[in-house]
């Protein structure tokens, strides 16, 4: 090509502007990026703590003087909890008074000091505090108010020497009225300490700072035990006056149920008797043998006895010792006083006619203690008399002396053995009793009233453990009654439910030696809930004049429509009646809003036996699993207390339980537990 065609044509092509092409470099546009967003952070940062060292300039003096008056605050209240300790309840209020006024203020510094919350980490802490603080306001409010009420009703109790006999019935009538005038008061202060618990139960578990969380930590222990106590306090001051007769004079048919021969309501009635208060005064006691009025009267009256009874008894009759056949004491305490009133007309009848009255062995009695109408029932168990024997020391009685230890003992031994040693009739063996107990009130009333407090705490165990029950006729009383669980109610329960009864039919005094163990399994087959009831008899008696083959007649108490499947250990009836050992036949029935299923069996000295019932639970346990909740009842049958063990197995694992199980079972699909059955007891599972 020539030469200058080349150059044309290298005219006509120029060469690329290499240096209009801009090419980004990746590494370094990244180094910019983290460089500025670390810019920033830092001065973030700087803000941060700027605004940090202005805010601490700013609020140092209000977090100091808050920090300084909660310490105050603290010894003030640990202060008036010896003054309660020595009955200075007026100088225990103004120490609550003042440490509320210093939890006020440091709140007030709280408030100032709110930005803070907005801070994360340390407004957790300041939100806590405050909480704190609200709880401390509404308990130091409202304990003022309890300890004013307190010294108002003990002030003419402060002189050291004065016992409750000493106080003039003047007196007695102005603290019952000084009591029921408290309960608007009690009111009020119910809802602040319900507010202190909501203020307390909303701060967190975890993320606070050691002292804070060691300090709140106890308060959470400790606070619902507070509002447990004032919500226990309540029913009593709708009730005490009333049960000690403040409106009226007030009379009770008096049972005293011997659980050594155990029986539905906590053992066999072989006393009863009539108590009358007024003005919380005792003004009167009388107390019988129960055959003094069942014997002349039980062939006339000719009340039919439950087939139990009536099978291993052998009484087809029934009477007042035998009424207390129903665990529910309100249906219990409504037939005691039809038959107590039915048996108390035959006894005016046959006296009118001239007609000899009869107790035991065809005894002749010449009289028994007069008719009273009644407003109510009062059931009690030795157990309930042995715990006041322990503050009153022991007390002799015709030459014998009683202590906590030895008062089933004795007793039993008097009236089954010496009496009849001696040649007492039969009909005055248990005037003993009523001697007794007018030994242990004259002791009671004769202790010192810093005492009281004691006496209390026996008479609210007492009430819990089911050792005392108590029925009125007035419905208002009897509802509040049984609201506090002091009535021996069948309670109504919407989820899973156990009561076991045993029921000594003819084995003498045999329960105190008889250890029981309840057994209840739980487990889901297919689309069907199942449960196993075993119960474990171990008879620790000898054949003596007092104690013999256990003879039990059981039964299983469980969620209406529960299905039996089948049963093991249920007897025809003991090894000499029936010496062929027939199987039992399993009573499959329903009342008081359950199922139950009764059974009898005997058990030899120093041998073990056990009665099992199985059953399908009816659809209502199911839905309630598959909703995610599990919730089981079990009652404790009065005058008795088994050993209880429990493995309840789901298709599930367990979210959180209540009682909680020991940490290491904590996260599968299976609950455990064991303790002994003191009181009623319910379980609550989530899933």
């Amino acid at each position: 090509m020539p030469e200058n065609n080349l150059k044309t044509g290298l005219a006509s092509n120029p060469k690329p502007d290499f240096s209009k092409i801009v090419e980004k470099p990746r590494k370094s546009t990244f180094r910019k990026v983290a460089f500025l967003v670390l810019k920033i952070i830092l001065i973030l940062l700087i803000v941060g703590i700027v605004i940090g060292v202005v805010l601490g300039v700013l609020y140092y003096n209000n977090i100091k003087q808050t920090y300084n008056l909660a310490i105050l605050s603290k010894v003030k209240l640990e202060s008036a909890a010896h003054l309660v300790i020595n009955r200075d309840f007026k100088g225990a209020a103004e120490l609550l008074n003042s440490a509320n006024a210093d939890m006020a203020q440091a709140k007030s510094n709280m408030e100032k000091a709110a930005i803070f919350d907005y801070i994360p980490y340390i407004g957790r802490q300041t939100k806590a505090a405050n909480n704190v603080l609200i709880a401390g306001l509404k308990l130091t409010d409202s304990g003022q108010k309890v300890l004013l009420l307190m010294e108002d009703i003990t002030a003419p109790l402060k002189n050291e020497s004065i016992t409750f006999s000493t106080i003039t019935a003047k007196q007695k009538r102005e603290i019952l009225e000084k009591i029921v005038s408290s309960e608007s008061m009690l009111l009020e202060v119910q809802k602040e300490i319900n507010d202190a618990a909501a203020a307390i139960d909303e701060i967190p578990d975890k993320g606070l700072v050691g002292p804070l969380r060691e300090n709140i930590a106890p308060i959470k222990l400790y606070l619902p035990k507070v509002r447990d106590l004032i919500d226990g306090a309540l029913p009593m001051l709708r009730v005490v006056p009333k049960v000690a007769g403040f409106d009226k004079p007030i009379a009770y048919l008096f049972l005293l149920q011997n659980n050594s021969e155990l029986r539905p309501t906590g053992g066999f009635i072989g006393t009863y008797g009539i108590l009358k208060l007024q003005d919380g005064e005792i003004k009167a006691f009388q107390t019988d043998n129960i055959y003094n009025l069942d014997k002349s009267t039980q062939p006339i009256l000719k009340e039919p006895s439950p087939l139990p009874i009536a099978k291993y008894l052998e009484q087809k009759n029934w009477s007042l010792r035998d009424i207390n056949w129903s665990p529910d004491f309100p249906t219990t305490a409504q037939k005691a006083l039809y038959m107590y009133e039915q048996e108390n007309k035959i006894l005016e009848q046959l006296k009118r006619e001239g007609k000899p009255l009869t107790s035991e062995q065809g005894t002749i009695i010449t009289d028994t203690i007069p008719y009273e109408k009644v407003d109510g029932v009062i059931a009690v168990t030795p157990e309930t008399v042995e715990d006041l024997l322990k503050l009153t020391g022991p007390i002799t009685v015709e030459g014998v002396m009683f202590t906590d230890e030895n008062l089933t003992d004795q007793l039993e031994y008097i009236v089954g053995q010496e009496f009849r040693e001696k040649g007492v009739p039969i009909s005055a063996r248990k005037e003993i009793i009523m001697k007794l107990a007018d030994q242990i009130r004259i002791k009671l009333f004769s202790l010192p009233m810093q005492r009281y407090a004691d006496i209390l705490d026996i008479g609210i165990k007492a009430l819990a453990k089911k050792a005392v029950l108590i029925y009125f006729i007035d419905p208002e009383l009897e509802k509040l009654i049984l609201e506090r669980n002091w009535g021996g109610q069948v309670k109504p329960y919407d989820g899973d439910y156990i009561m076991v009864v045993d029921s000594n039919l003819a084995s003498l005094k045999t329960d105190q030696y008889v250890t029981r163990t309840i057994n209840y399994s739980l487990n889901r087959i297919g689309d069907d809930v199942f449960g196993k009831i075993s119960i474990i008899y171990e008879n620790n008696a000898d054949f003596t004049w007092k104690s013999t083959r256990l003879r039990s007649y059981t039964r299983v108490y469980v969620p209406e429509g529960s299905q039996l499947i089948g049963s093991t250990g249920a007897m025809e009836n003991d090894k000499i009646k029936d010496p062929a050992n027939t199987p039992g036949q399993v009573e499959s029935s329903s009342e008081l809003g359950k199922a139950y299923f009764g059974a009898f069996i005997s058990i030899e000295p120093h041998e073990v036996g056990t009665l099992t019932f199985e059953y399908k639970l009816p659809d209502s346990i199911k839905i309630q699993i598959n909703s995610g909740y599990y919730n089981l009842l079990i009652q404790k049958q009065p005058g008795v207390t088994p050993n209880l063990t429990l493995n309840l197995n789901f298709d599930k694992n367990i979210k959180s339980a209540s009682p909680a199980e020991a940490e290491k079972e904590w996260f599968n699909n299976s609950y455990n537990f064991s303790s002994v059955l003191d009181e009623d007891k319910e379980f609550k599972i989530n899933f």
